[in-house]
């Protein structure tokens, strides 16, 4: 959520709306974290019913968002990853220096 600040198009505020709603339904205890602030913080509606090789997966939406997503958006997302790592090497050196 505190990647979003820095990224013109992502909120916060959607971050952990989406995180607080959407994360716990997730399959997987720590993947559903991310992927739901991703979705959240840039207006995205990730997973839902998908296939699998074969197998067809029902899984709800992350994100309340668009879900038809191009280029543009996964650049995006990739920013929000980068922010996301700089706000956490600043807290690591901050936390250094207590």
């Amino acid at each position: 959520a505190a990647a979003a600040l820095v990224l013109p198009r992502a909120t916060g505020a959607g971050a952990l709306t989406a995180m607080r709603r959407d994360a716990p339904r997730h399959r997987s205890p720590n993947a559903g974290w991310p992927e739901a602030a991703v979705a959240g913080a840039l207006g995205f509606a990730l997973a839902g019913p998908r296939h699998y090789g074969e197998q067809r997966v029902d899984d709800g939406w992350m994100g309340d968002g668009r879900a038809d997503l191009d280029a543009a958006d996964i650049r995006a997302a990739l920013w929000l990853c980068r922010a996301a790592w700089l706000v956490l090497m600043l807290a690591v050196a901050a936390l250094a220096l207590v």
